[in-house]
């Protein structure tokens, strides 16, 4: 067994960044052959590490995120000392201020513990060969940007799904190689023992019976021996093609139209998270990275899938990916906005290592993540992504700040025909129901429910709840029974489908101004049946519209929604 470090410091990889490059481009190019076997093997051989209490193993590193709700390398706290005879509280950033930088240290550890096994094989099998040390040097963590439009047009790239990868697995020779299968990494995960069980009571949170389909109620799990999947069939494996299927959808109705939004904020607090509470009056148009980042989870996962759950979601290899696409558009968004940067705030109400009702800000240890034998990352620390090491290969041009903002809106624009979009702004409780949710938006469907298709042409898109389960041990999720959730759907597309709006590049309705009740919302548990709006916790749900031209935009509330008979327009 491999000795065990008493400490993970997590590190940059060099002083000279180098570009995260898309998953697509580092599994097609065959410039990148190299780099794509370091990648690939060192991505396996974390996975493989035989015993899971090493820090350094897939299964600890994606344990810091949720389930089983144990410290990572000893990390622990004064608010876990003053509570050590209840439970663990958990490292949860989630609808915080600090969400985006709390990732960027996480994805710089699995970044550095894939290169150090890499490092591992470049001496090894592959004989300190110049080309495989050079490609080393270059290795970074892959993104998948499932806002773009290879994702509209083909869904989830096929090397998500594959069985096994292409790899040279030894250099023969100055110039012979010999190539073979493995099996893939970024497909799956099996756990080599059992999550464990949210509830405390034995392991009953562990299924025994094989195959495992939960309900939608119910937190996911994953018992020994078993992978991670997708979309899971009733055979309780990954449904590919539904899987896809669900993400081209998503990608139109809800990821680009999110993405595209998230660029015209200009306040940290508001682009940074989705449970900032403020006067909905001023900004409850917005969407946030992290709604945009929140839809991306069930839309993988799909009914009882591991990405749909926080508790569970970092076990699939995809959540990493995903989570590096997030921190690339973080940093996109801070070379559009250099001067914005993070307020001290007191949202998050304590965590495995922070006291109830502390203040957080930039200066805020983003724990587990340790820069020393004392010390932790803080947010300062991770702002400029140069100094760490990486970048991203948008960011190697010297795009001025409104050069790059006009790029990435035409890039990720919705529609860029029309001047005039209309969007859903929905305000829910995010823990009010006690278990992941999702609220679809349907426009002159007024009989919509959960079994109306969303291949309706009358359904615009949904907004996910990433909601934990009640029984969740995060203490930031439990003391956050009132935390809101600000969320928007584009009503555009879906009212320029059913030929409501003028045939001209404004984007005006046919029929005057746009009444609310022409907006039907859909609360639909994982398991696909109805729940009740009254269930939910919805706060505010209203429609705005937005001009815009160029990186030019002007927001306008037109009308509220009535929703069982009622007006939510207010906090109260």
């Amino acid at each position: 067994m491999a000795e065990i470090p008493n400490k993970v410091i997590v590190s940059p990889l060099s002083t000279e960044p180098k570009p995260r490059l898309p998953i697509e481009i580092l599994m097609t190019d065959d410039k990148l052959v190299e780099q794509r076997d370091l990648f690939l093997l060192g991505f396996a051989a974390v996975q493989q590490k035989d015993d899971p209490n090493d820090p350094t193993s897939f299964y600890q590193i994606a344990g810091i995120h949720g389930l089983p709700y144990e410290p990572y390398d000893g990390v622990t706290g004064t608010y876990n000392k003053k509570n050590a005879d209840t439970h663990w509280g958990g490292y949860c950033r989630h609808g915080d201020i600090l969400f985006p930088t709390w990732h960027r240290p996480y994805i710089m550890l699995l970044e550095q513990c894939i290169y150090n096994e890499a490092k591992k094989l470049v001496s090894s099998i592959y004989q300190n060969d110049q080309r495989y040390k050079e490609a080393l040097e270059n290795l970074r963590f892959p993104f998948w940007d499932w806002a773009s439009p290879s994702t509209l047009a083909h869904g989830v790239p096929s090397f998500f799904s594959d069985e096994t990868v292409k790899v040279t697995i030894r250099i023969e020779g100055k110039d012979s190689k010999k190539v073979g299968d493995i099996p893939n990494p970024l497909r799956a995960y099996t756990l080599p023992k059992n999550l464990g069980t949210m509830s405390l009571v034995g392991d009953q949170g562990n299924p025994t019976q094989r195959p495992y389909v939960p309900s939608g109620t119910t937190t996911i799990y994953t018992p020994e021996g078993y992978s991670t999947i997708r979309h899971p069939t009733e055979n309780y494996s990954s449904h590919v093609e539904k899987t896809s299927l669900k993400v081209i959808q998503d990608c139109s109705t809800t990821f680009r139209p999110n993405v595209y939004q998230i660029f015209l904020v200009k306040d940290w607090k508001k682009f940074s998270n989705h449970g900032w509470d403020e006067d909905p009056a001023n900004i409850g148009y917005f969407a946030s990275v992290e709604v945009a980042h929140d839809t991306v989870h069930v839309s993988v996962g799909g009914n009882g899938g591991h990405m749909s759950d926080p508790d569970t979601a970092s076990f699939d290899p995809i959540f990493f990916l995903h989570h590096c696409n997030v921190d690339r558009l973080v940093a996109l968004w801070q070379a559009c906005h250099p001067d914005a940067w993070i307020d001290d705030d007191s949202q998050t109400n304590g965590t495995f290592t922070d006291d109830p009702d502390q203040k957080i800000g930039a200066n805020t240890n983003l724990t587990p993540f340790r820069k020393s034998d004392t010390e932790f990352w803080n947010s300062n620390d991770v702002r400029d992504i140069r100094k760490l090491g990486y970048t991203y290969p948008t960011l190697t041009t010297n795009y001025t700040e409104s050069e790059l903002l006009k790029l990435l809106l035409d890039y990720y624009h919705p529609n860029r025909y029309l001047l005039i979009h209309w969007q859903v702004c929905i305000r829910v409780k995010k823990n009010y129901l006690g278990y992941p949710f999702t609220i679809r938006v349907f426009f002159d469907k007024s009989d919509a429910d959960a079994s109306t298709s969303t291949s309706s042409p009358n359904y615009a898109g949904n907004m996910y709840i990433f909601a934990r389960g009640k029984h969740t041990l995060c203490e930031n999720c439990k003391q956050h029974p009132n935390m809101v959730v600000n969320g928007t759907v584009d009503l555009t597309l879906t009212m320029q489908r059913l030929g409501v709006l003028e045939n001209n590049d404004h984007g005006r309705p046919l029929r005057g101004s746009l009444d609310g009740s022409r907006v039907t919302l859909v609360a639909v548990s994982q398991n696909g049946t109805d729940i009740p709006l009254d269930q939910i916790g919805l706060k505010v749900v209203d429609i705005y519209r937005i001009d815009t031209e160029g990186e030019t935009y002007k927001y306008t509330f037109i009308n509220h929604v009535p929703i069982l008979g009622r007006i939510l327009a207010s906090e109260s």
